[in-house]
């Protein structure tokens, strides 16, 4: 019987604390495999070469995301309405699905006119699936898998009822299948218009399905007690397969117990699989009734996305995989001091390739940047969550994704009941001032909470400069050096329009000849007719240079700039205290993908922004672990000493700056607007549409996005960007995002704006509101 997954809450918080346990069986995880030895040396001897688990530390803990495991018995069980769904439905996101409900024991997924899967094969493989479902407001489903249209199925009346359909293997694939489901009218249940109530659906491979019991969200999670000892484990009857997916770091072990109740005498398997390489069994073992502990040695999938798949057959009696967890080699870490004081620089529009620090061929000189790069921690790979700056920005000073803080479009409004990072500083005792040269940065919008001094420039009609915001940041510092202090200072030279003075021109395009279109303070407008279907200006390369010129020498304008601010808080005993944030809200286009300027795709000429933390006590590195702009607020909290503020998405980068590594998988997310969402995972980027075809990217032969991917040729890496994306995006808290069950929710309500003709014109002029 299916049974509610809520019922399992309680035990899950009551394990999730036993998972962290370095232990998995009596023997500290140090006995080896039983049975016949695997391929490459596995079986019991790569267990025993796995050594013990001294020097590390847990890193991800797969008990814990039992929900993100692909369950088999007899077939794939996929579960609606449960925490196991949205690995499979993009998080519901635009894919047809509802609201969630249960009937007794029965959970189930509402569903509209259309409701898309999608499922991960090993092979090509002949498929026969159950849907288990009741009709609402339809007589009939008709399925589509990978395209391809089969036969419609009439429903038997308005009950629960089991449906089935075959899919030759001719019309599946290795790696991801998509599966469409059509249904062909609707009706209003609790205000949604639901076609059916989704249960569950099966794919077994071959030609007919077993009748056994399938394995429900809350039967394969529990204690289990063998040979006296009671661990948490993922268990059911034999055969059986548990898959996850995951990114193993640097001196990676895999740790688990096996064992099996009843009639034991089973065989369980242990098989991992990296994105480009072939299947190997790294364990194999008898299953007995006490716990065998076991550690399997993967430091040579160092840096790669895997396939973990658990198997065991045979025997009378389930078979039990105690907390399966991925331990890492514990790194030396240096001690990070507290900083007394705190700077965020933002830069607007300036993407990393344009800095040497990321990009040494790049012509723009930036010494102030490289000084500060040369003494800081350098994110090799840091993104955006936006490709705009109102959403982008949000996300830096509330540690929340555009999609829970709601400050997305022109006229929305950062809700007052978003907590800023300036409140959180100005609640513990720091003196807090934003100088600010964007008018969406402003208090029209939301962003005028917890300041002691605020200034925009856009919309106070004051220079907005880089020479006079940083003139004025200097000054505040020196007024307020005997206090801690938090300042926030956005500037926007490279942002439209380009008008560097002619020093810094000169250092691009010296000529004087020029006399195409390109013009210094017509560059926003250029750009706007640039970016229309179809253009209603082109540039030739003559054009091209100048435009580029004129943004380079903005960038070098605004590190001459930058380098006497950070002259005025050494003159004033401010610099080896103070913990300064050098990052971008977003970068700009230049025809890269057919286009120019920022707030229109997703692609790295406008997601990837510098990223550089320089602290007190911390040693020059640089880190190539993925991370965002989101984890600033929760890295300068951490740096000052203070409080975690709560509720927030935002992950502190302090161990990467210390040395070490953080736990869990590393990915960043992305959006744009309702059109688009990205993630991001080690050399790999998948981003979905609204329609949800998708894209996916090797950035690491391929960082330009030259050279879109076939999805299934990359089945493993595709999988589990899929399914940690999916997870993302159907979280109710994201804060706790990678949880089965979510309480509370970060979600905010954004308010809307009149913009008044002031400014309307006033954006209209940084190339807004076109």
């Amino acid at each position: 019987m299916k049974r509610a997954w809520s019922s399992r809450l309680a035990w899950w918080i009551a394990c999730a604390a036993i998972c962290g346990a370095v232990a998995c069986g009596d023997d500290d995880g140090a006995s080896g495999g039983e049975g016949s030895g695997g391929e490459n040396g596995a079986g019991g001897s790569a267990a025993n070469a796995g050594g013990g688990l001294e020097n590390h530390e847990l890193h991800y803990d797969l008990h814990a995301q039992a929900h993100l495991a692909e369950v088999e018995h007899q077939g794939l069980f996929v579960d609606f309405g449960t925490p196991a769904q949205a690995k499979y439905t993009v998080g519901d996101w635009n894919s047809g699905w509802g609201s969630r409900g249960s009937e007794g024991d029965l959970t189930f997924a509402n569903v509209g006119r259309r409701a898309r899967l999608y499922v991960h094969l090993d092979e090509p493989t002949n498929l026969q699936v159950k849907l288990h479902l009741r009709p609402k407001g339809t007589r009939a489903v008709t399925p589509y898998v990978n395209n391809t249209q089969h036969q419609s199925i009439f429903f038997e009346g308005e009950s629960w009822q089991d449906v089935t359909f075959s899919i030759p293997a001719t019309d599946t694939r290795r790696g991801e299948n998509y599966i469409l489901l059509t249904f062909g009218g609707v009706t209003n249940v609790g205000g949604e218009e639901v076609s059916v109530q989704l249960a569950s659906a099966r794919f077994v491979p071959g030609d007919s399905i077993p009748d056994v019991e399938p394995p429900s969200w809350g039967t394969y999670a529990a204690n289990v007690s063998l040979g006296g000892a009671s661990k948490p484990a993922v268990v059911y009857a034999t055969p059986h397969a548990f898959t996850w997916y995951a990114e193993i770091p640097e001196g990676g072990k895999l740790a688990f117990g096996a064992g099996q109740e009843g009639q034991a005498g089973g065989t369980g398997r242990v098989y991992v699989t990296a994105e480009g390489g072939e299947r190997q069994k790294v364990w194999e073992g008898a299953l007995t009734n006490a716990w065998s502990g076991q550690t399997v040695d993967l430091s040579s999938y160092a840096g790669k996305i895997v396939q973990i798949r658990f198997e065991a057959e045979g025997g009378q009696g389930r078979a039990a995989w105690a907390e399966p967890r991925i331990m890492r080699r514990r790194a030396e870490v240096a001690d990070v001091g507290q900083a007394r004081n705190v700077v965020v620089v933002l830069v607007d529009t300036l993407r990393a390739s344009k800095l040497k620090t990321w990009n040494p061929q790049s012509r723009v000189r930036t010494p102030a940047v490289d000084a500060l790069a040369s003494e800081g921690v350098v994110f090799e790979r840091g993104n955006s969550t936006e490709n705009w700056t109102k959403p982008a920005v949000a996300a830096v000073l509330t540690g929340l994704h555009p999609m829970d803080h709601g400050a997305r479009t022109q006229s929305a409004v950062l809700s007052d009941r978003a907590l800023m990072v300036s409140e959180h500083f100005k609640s513990n005792g720091f003196k807090t001032a934003m100088l600010c040269a964007n008018g969406y940065v402003s208090d029209r919008f939301g962003f005028d909470q917890g300041w002691d001094r605020y200034v925009n420039y856009i919309r106070e009609n004051q220079n907005s400069d880089s020479s006079n915001v940083f003139e004025q940041a200097g000054a505040w510092v020196t007024e307020n050096k005997d206090d801690r202090f938090f300042l926030y200072v956005h500037t926007i030279d490279p942002h439209v329009p380009y008008d560097p003075g002619d020093e810094f021109l000169s250092m691009y395009d010296s000529r004087s000849d020029y006399e195409g279109p390109v013009r210094p303070r017509m560059t926003g407008e250029l750009l706007v007719q640039a970016k229309a279907n179809p253009p209603q200006v082109t540039f030739n390369a003559s054009d091209m240079r100048r435009l580029e010129a004129l943004h380079d020498g903005e960038i070098s304008q605004h590190d001459h700039h930058f380098a006497r601010f950070i002259q005025t808080l050494k003159d004033q005993g401010l610099y080896e205290n103070t913990a300064i944030v050098f990052v971008a809200d977003h970068g700009e286009e230049f025809r890269e993908h057919g286009s120019f300027g920022h707030g229109h795709s997703v692609y790295e000429e406008l997601l990837h922004v510098p990223l550089i933390v320089r602290a007190p006590g911390v040693s020059a590195r640089r880190v190539s672990t993925r991370v965002s702009t989101i984890d600033v607020p929760a890295t300068i909290v951490e740096l000052a000493g203070l409080p975690a503020m709560p509720n927030t998405f935002s992950r502190s980068l302090v161990p990467l700056m210390a040395g070490g590594t953080r736990s869990g998988p590393e990915v960043a997310m992305a959006e744009f607007l309702d059109e688009r969402r990205v993630i991001y995972a080690g050399q790999y980027k998948f981003f979905v549409r609204g329609n949800l075809t998708a894209s996916m990217f090797d950035l690491g032969t391929d960082p330009g996005e030259q050279n879109q991917l076939e999805v299934s040729a990359h089945p493993i890496a595709a999988r589990y960007l899929r399914t940690l994306q999916g997870q993302f995006l159907g979280a109710s808290n994201r804060s706790q995002w990678l949880s089965a069950e979510q309480a509370g929710s970060a979600r905010l309500d954004a308010g809307e704006v009149q913009m008044d003709g002031e400014l309307q014109q006033q954006l209209r002029e940084l190339g807004y509101l076109n």
